[in-house]
């Protein structure tokens, strides 16, 4: 990989990014930010490269993969421009990894947050904000999600954009009798996405647009998550949650499958949150909205590849304060995550 140009810290120090780092003093916290976690639809080939070029401690990160899935994987993901991405388990694993690259960077910055929540496989990065798991245990267990998810059984995920929930809760309850079709995420009032037999949410797919207007796109060709075609899966994969070494969460834990806080969570909440969360919807604007009113003033920052979830708030859905660290057409990588650093703490 080419190292980016350096850039400085909050501090105005430099930093080398993709080299060595030098050190430099602390800086001191001062956010009110929410981090959002995004899910594996952000993947892209260069997330990780992108990562790596925007903070010195993306490399601190990269370092510690090797432990965990072995050389041979670790340099599969990281030795080169483009990461592997021939399994679904390969594209769990690129967007969770750039996602704690960033998160680390973030608190190489100074910049936390009193709250956190991820979207699908994001969930499992808001696991490690908390506390509940390390970075090692979580990565194992996304591998393990990963190699379940890889026998699947067929099916497909569309998004479905601009009908409204009781257009889709409709026809996807219709397209029902034609096989397995649900709404698998509720993102906002108007953003879905359905899942199941291919043959039934193509129909449904097909439907919304021509007689509600709506905008539709296979966003996963293979795999029907957040389905009940996907609980077989999930009781392969409980066993893993269950063996994980889970930790005292610093803070509340927000699963998707609920929408609702659980302080103080054991590892029996996990394992079943987890477990039904692979084949149960995703609660995802319930989610932002439990958060947005416990944190009014926070800035919803989207901490990991793309901008899928920064770019759902800039519709009138929930104009909140928000910022995101990845922007794939940046010249520079670096020079954005750093303006975006300043920005933070700067308030704006």
């Amino acid at each position: 990989m080419t190292p980016a140009p350096s850039v400085s810290n909050s501090n105005g120090q430099r930093l080398y990014v993709g080299g060595r780092d030098i050190p430099r003093s602390p800086v001191t916290p001062s956010m009110n930010a929410a981090f959002l976690f995004p899910g594996q639809s952000s993947v892209s080939p260069d997330a990780l490269t992108r990562a790596r070029r925007s903070h010195p401690a993306a490399d601190a990160v990269a370092a510690r993969v090797g432990g965990v899935l072995g050389p041979a994987d670790a340099a599969a993901y990281l030795s080169r421009e483009t990461a592997r991405l021939e399994t679904n388990r390969d594209v769990q694993i690129v967007v969770f990894l750039a996602s704690q690259m960033y998160l680390q960077a973030l608190a190489a910055e100074g910049v936390t947050a009193a709250a956190s929540l991820g979207l699908s496989l994001g969930e499992y990065s808001h696991l490690v904000h908390i506390g509940a798991l390390t970075f090692e245990d979580a990565l194992a267990l996304v591998s393990a999600r990963g190699r379940c998810y890889d026998q699947a059984p067929p099916g497909i995920m569309v998004t479905v954009l601009g009908a409204d929930r009781e257009a889709v809760t409709a026809v996807v309850a219709e397209a029902a009798g034609r096989g397995c079709a649900v709404v698998s995420n509720f993102n906002t009032p108007t953003q879905h996405v359905i899942a199941g037999a291919t043959d039934a949410v193509t129909w449904a797919a097909t439907t919304l647009e021509e007689e509600h207007g709506a905008y539709t796109a296979v966003i996963e060709e293979r795999v029907p998550m957040h389905s009940p075609l996907m609980t077989a899966v999930g009781e392969a994969f409980a066993g893993h949650l269950q063996a994980a070494p889970w930790q005292p969460p610093r803070a509340s834990y927000l699963p998707n499958v609920s929408a609702t806080p659980i302080a103080d969570a054991t590892p029996a909440d996990f394992v079943a949150a987890l477990t039904a969360h692979v084949s149960a919807p995703v609660l995802w604007e319930r989610s932002l909205d439990h958060t947005a009113a416990a944190h009014p003033a926070a800035t919803f920052v989207e901490v990991g590849p793309g901008g899928v979830l920064h770019n759902m708030l800039g519709r009138s859905w929930k104009p909140l304060r928000r910022a995101r660290l990845d922007a794939p057409d940046a010249h520079d990588p670096a020079t954005h995550f750093m303006a975006t650093v300043e920005a933070l703490h700067a308030g704006a």
